[in-house]
Formats: C-alpha cells, structure tokens, sequence
C-alpha cells in the first residue's frame, strides 16, 4: 500500500487548513488550502472579503473566477458537507500527485458553468501544480482529462479508505504492549462479523492448550479474583491471542482518525452511527461503582476537547495488565481509543458522539498533531484541552496559490 510521502496515514497535510470554518467557507468558493490559510492568518473572511472591490480582491492574489465567487457574480459555494467528505476522503491531498505538503484545491471534473453539479463524485482534490495541468494541454507530459482524473480520484480514494487501520496496526507491531484495554464480547462478535478465521492466527494453537479459548477461539469465561482479566500465570498467551484477533479484525475494517479533527461542524457532517473512529489525545476516565475485582468494574471514559466529547463505558476488568487497571484507563491519561459510533447529538452548543469502545492503546501519539489548548501539554504542560491531568510518553520507547475555477 503506497505512503504519502511516507507519512503516517491518516495525518493532516501541511499546512494544517480544513477543518478551520473560515478555511471551509473560502476553500468552498475556490480559494487553494494554502491561500486560505494566508488570508485567514491575515485577519480576512468571507464576509469582509465580500465588502472588499473587484481591484482590492485581485490585489490579495485571488483569480477572476474566485473574484467571481466571492462577489456573487461566478457559481454559489461548495455545500460544506461535499466539501468536508471531498477532502477527508482524499486526506487533504492530492489525487494524482500524492504529495501531501502541497495545497490543494477542490476541483470539478466537469465544469460547474457546465453540470450545476456540487456532487461529490463530480468533486476532486488537486494541489495548484495539477490543478493547473487539467487546464492546459501539453504534448510532453500526460494531459489530465476527465476520465483520466476520475480514475485518479477513485484510485488514491480506494487506498485511503485502509490507511488509517493500517497505520494503526504499524503502531501495534512497534509497540506489541500497548494495548491496555479490549472489549473482548464486541472484538469477538466483529471478527466473527469480518469472517476472521481464529484457528489461523498464530496465538490461537497455545491459547486453546491452555484452555483460554475453546476450539471455536471463543474465550473461555474467567472469574478471576483479581482487579483485571490478565493477572494471573496466562495473563501473557491470552495477551497475545487477543492482539492476534484484534489485527485480523483491523485488517478488514474501514476506519477514521479524527483525533486532529475534533469539530462540531466537521463531525456531524463526516460521522454517522456505525462508523469506527480512532481519538487520540487525553481521557478522562471516572468510576461508576466501588467494584474494584472482578467483573463488573463499570467506567466511562470521555475524550473531550474543542466543544466536542466523544464518550463510551467500559469494565475495567477487562484492562490487560495491573498498570493498564490502576493507570492507563483511571483518572485522566493520553491514550488512543477505537470506537463504534452510537449516537451523534447536540447538546447546549456542543457535539455528543456516544459509542462502544473496541479497543484503547497507550499512547500512539503520531495520531494527533494538533493541540486544541492553548499551549502543548505534551513539552510538559499539564493542562490538556478541557481537562486537567498529568501526561507521561516515557514508554515511547521500544508553491503556488492559484485558484480554482
């Protein structure tokens, strides 16, 4: 599977533009990323743009079709959910380069002037240099026309569509210890929904001698009299079985990292219920009952930052290790949870999404590049987003603006 750049998948293009309002609403009337982000920076939105004169708007670098746009003479902007699902669905990038520092610009493969179409399979991504080949025809390098633009489009789209679950089994296998915490009924439930064969995966021959599964792979019921599932003896061959089915499972699952992308505006357009998410950044983690042995150690755990919160239960019994029980799902910890969208509301100005949490790791922090405080907790801040906690890493071990038409 190709990288951008080598990248992680699922990591924001520079500069980070797209899910700022003022970005959306100039990028919808033509504006590349790059060039939002300038005149955004510079103080100016839509709004003022539109009190500005044909000449002053030139003077900022923009093209006569963007002129256009703004003054109201040219086409009406790009509904701002086509325009969050164009740009998610490309990552920011570009579709036929791939080459994620360059801006981009939403692009119709076939003329508005021509279809009225904001549709966005009539939508692409294009950075300015590609942009300006689909305008020019030339006979020593390969002319971008429409078909060959939505064999680009459905191309690079059909790949990202696996990078984000890719990206997060690279991170598993560096880290082979940092999953502290799996839902084991709806991990095995979603294998067996995925069609996982159990028998094939390497930890499943040791997990079944040892009777930990039965001969199905289905986990054995365990009881312990301990604080969580892993702590006895076998603690390690069950670690490892469940890692094995967790991977399979990713392997075959579509997920979406919104952990740089926590706005109401972009959520509620891009999610719906039954979409798996990964959030990375700081939880907080609250008890709901004094069980501390034993199943039943009912807690809910809230991402929660930048008018959004992202919430689900879970029973701390079933975290994998004795430092996974008392410190990576208590209190408030920077881990990276896997969640099944439920529910999508809003409430007093803020977005609620509820789900099932299938799995939380450690850390994982490639997954977030942004910071929604207002200052990085992560070079030893303390205050993190909406919420107060301590932060420790220390197992990390082991161009040109032109505008489109």
């Amino acid at each position: 599977m190709s990288r951008i750049d080598r990248q992680q998948p699922g990591m924001r293009a520079e500069p980070d533009s797209g899910t700022n309002r003022t970005d959306l609403a100039l990028i919808s009337l033509g504006v590349a990323t790059t060039k939002a982000v300038k005149l955004r920076e510079a103080g100016h939105t839509v709004t003022k743009l539109k009190q500005m004169t044909r000449a002053e708007l030139t003077e900022l670098g923009l093209n006569k079709l963007v002129v256009d746009n703004i003054l109201g003479s040219g086409r009406p902007p790009v509904p701002p959910k086509n325009l969050i699902a164009v740009l998610f669905a490309n990552r920011f990038t570009c579709c036929v380069c791939r080459k994620r520092k360059r801006g981009v610009i939403v692009h119709h493969i076939r003329k508005w002037a021509e279809t009225r179409d904001h549709g966005v399979d009539n939508l692409s991504v294009l950075c300015t240099l590609d942009h300006a080949k689909v305008h020019t025809k030339s006979e020593l390098t390969q002319n971008i026309d429409e078909t060959t633009l939505r064999s680009f489009k459905q191309r690079w789209e059909a790949e990202i569509v696996q990078m984000d679950a890719e990206a997060i089994l690279d991170q598993s296998r560096q880290h082979h210890a940092a999953w502290v915490y799996f839902n084991h009924h709806r991990l095995f439930d979603l294998a067996v929904q995925n069609q996982v064969k159990f028998s094939d995966l390497e930890a499943f021959d040791i997990a079944k001698r040892q009777q930990l599964c039965d001969r199905n792979g289905f986990l054995v019921p365990r009881n312990l009299d301990t604080g969580w599932m892993y702590g006895d003896s076998y603690g390690r061959v069950l670690y490892a079985y469940v890692r094995d089915v967790l991977h399979a499972t990713l392997e075959k699952m579509t997920i979406a990292n919104i952990s740089d992308d926590l706005e109401r505006g972009v959520l509620s357009a891009l999610l719906k219920p039954s979409d798996f998410i990964l959030v990375q950044g700081l939880h907080s983690f609250a008890k709901q009952n004094s069980v501390d042995k034993g199943p039943g150690q009912t807690t809910d755990g809230t991402r929660r930052a930048n008018s959004v919160s992202v919430e689900f239960t879970l029973d701390r019994f079933e975290a994998t290790s004795s430092s996974a029980h008392g410190r990576w799902v208590s209190g408030s910890v920077d881990v990276s949870s896997i969640i099944r969208v439920g529910t999508i509301t809003y409430e007093g100005g803020k977005l609620r999404i509820q789900g099932t949490v299938l799995a939380i790791a450690m850390g994982f922090s490639v997954f977030k590049t942004r910071e929604y405080a207002s200052f990085p907790y992560r070079a030893g801040v303390y205050r993190v987003d909406d919420d107060f906690g301590e932060d420790d890493d220390s197992w990390l071990d082991d161009d040109n603006d032109d505008d489109e038409e």
